[in-house]
């Protein structure tokens, strides 16, 4: 059951073109999952487990989400540098700190 709901995830995820991400997410779930499958439990139980997991992350990110609506074209180019310096200030790249 788990796997068939990852291979209808990925049949999702590869026709929205997000198929990479997706792939990764659900083999570590399915990574995670694997002990408590030896262990007996129902995959219907791990399965309820993520969904609930699921929609607790939904709920922190629209918690944590912040708007541009109405914001400033300038003002929205500032978020945009802030998002992509977080993103980028990897080791590979931390030492690049001019991003425009």
């Amino acid at each position: 059951e788990l796997v068939e709901a990852a291979q209808k995830k990925r049949k999702i995820a590869t026709s929205s073109g997000q198929g990479s991400a997706t792939h990764l997410f659900a083999g570590e779930f399915l990574k995670e999952a694997k002990p408590f499958i030896e262990d007996g439990v129902h995959s219907q139980s791990l399965i309820r487990s993520f969904r609930v997991a699921s929609n607790l992350a939904i709920s922190k990110i629209k918690e944590l989400a912040v708007s541009i609506e109405g914001k400033s074209m300038e003002e929205k180019k500032s978020m945009l540098a802030k998002c992509a310096a977080t993103t980028l200030s990897s080791k590979l790249i931390g030492g690049e700190k001019n991003f425009s």
